[in-house]
């Protein structure tokens, strides 16, 4: 089974890399048809070069660089932006040797560079660089690049704006309403290879973009770095959980199944990942009794499709429009405060108090100041 098992992933191995010599001998700086999973929930990629070089030059703002080393880097990125393509907005076949030319400084300068845009969440290395030993093509690949952005599509300005304040006769020039802060409010934008927002543990992943998303909750979740220093690639990951969001797993499916055995369930099985040299490994040893026994997941566990935080909070707004506002209970009249309330309540407080007393010295108790007056009538 384990020879079985090596056969199929090195003719997986050996086919994508003949695919990708294929492209490289092609010499149309053709990509991974499948770079868009790289690009996270809520990010964009920019295809405009006037907005690129603006948000180079508004992150650039934000760092507090000297002169040479800021005309230095900004000339590397603007290279990198000249290089885009019109359609994509994809950065290919551009070497590091050709950047750091641009910005007269040598190529390890270019990698600090790209690795500072990374940080900052302006490039995605959407496809890594590879050499023709490697490939068997006739020359080196290139890595791929793409410039993002969080920000939202910038709107048409409107060619004839209307003029809503009142003109100043005196003389003095309008007081500005632009604030001096920066942009960024000091604070950096969150890197493009992190996930913007949490993913719901209980929801299946069903598009590729889902499932990133849910890979790097399950990171989050066993403490894993989705960066690959904890040695656990975030393509790796993503190919090995793929059948298990397929097969209707949720991460706090994934969770379970990777602390319990089905043949034990009340048994914990331990830590997965302490001492672990190959995470990934471990977690693929630890899913494969669930193999087709996803059914027999606790109920607290079990994955839901599509997605249910809002369609548990539209079914509790449709269950509130049904019941309708309770009306509100009108109090009586004797429980609303006024003067005349407020003097009966002291007199019914003195009678009692009187008929305390009385009872106390032996003597028979007295008439009320309510019952006198209906015994004058």
């Amino acid at each position: 089974m384990r020879r079985e098992l090596d056969r199929s992933a090195a003719r997986a191995l050996a086919y994508g890399r003949e695919r990708a010599r294929r492209r490289v001998d092609a010499a149309r700086w053709a990509p991974h048809p499948g770079w868009r999973q790289f690009i996270e929930t809520g990010w964009r990629v920019l295809v405009d070069q006037a907005e690129a070089l603006r948000r180079v030059e508004e992150l650039a703002d934000a760092e507090d660089w000297r002169s040479d080393k800021r005309h230095s880097w900004l000339q590397i990125l603007r290279r990198l932006v000249h290089s885009m393509d019109w359609t994509t907005g994809l950065v290919t076949g551009v070497t590091a040797e050709r950047l750091g030319a641009a910005g007269a400084r040598a190529t390890r300068t270019v990698s600090r560079v790209l690795a500072w845009a990374r940080e900052a969440g302006l490039v995605v290395v959407v496809e890594a660089g590879a050499s023709a030993e490697f490939l068997g093509s006739r020359t080196n690949r290139t890595p791929s690049y793409a410039l993002v952005t969080n920000a939202p599509l910038p709107q048409p300005a409107d060619p004839s704006p209307q003029l809503t304040c009142p003109v100043d006769q005196n003389g003095d020039l309008p007081e500005s309403h632009v604030s001096s802060k920066p942009l960024t409010d000091g604070r950096r934008h969150q890197p493009a290879c992190q996930c913007v927002v949490d993913w719901p543990v209980f929801q299946v992943p069903d598009s590729p973009t889902e499932r990133t998303a849910a890979t790097l909750c399950l990171f989050k979740r066993m403490g894993l770095d989705p960066r690959g220093v904890s040695a656990v690639p975030l393509w790796r990951a993503r190919a090995l959980l793929k059948p298990w969001w397929a097969a209707g797993a949720c991460v706090a499916g994934v969770l379970y199944a990777l602390d319990h055995h089905p043949d034990r369930p009340d048994h914990h099985r331990g830590d997965a990942l302490r001492g672990a040299t190959d995470p990934l490994r471990v977690l693929g040893h630890r899913l494969k009794p669930w193999k087709g026994r996803l059914h027999q997941l606790p109920a607290a566990v079990v994955g839901l499709r599509g997605d249910h935080l809002r369609l548990a909070a539209e079914a509790a707004a449709a269950r509130r429009t049904k019941l309708g506002p309770s009306p509100a209970t009108p109090l009586p009249a004797a429980q609303h405060s006024s003067g005349a309330a407020r003097a009966a309540a002291r007199a019914a407080v003195a009678a009692h108090l009187r008929r305390l007393r009385d009872a106390r010295a032996g003597r028979p108790p007295r008439a009320s100041l309510a019952d006198q007056a209906g015994e004058n009538r």
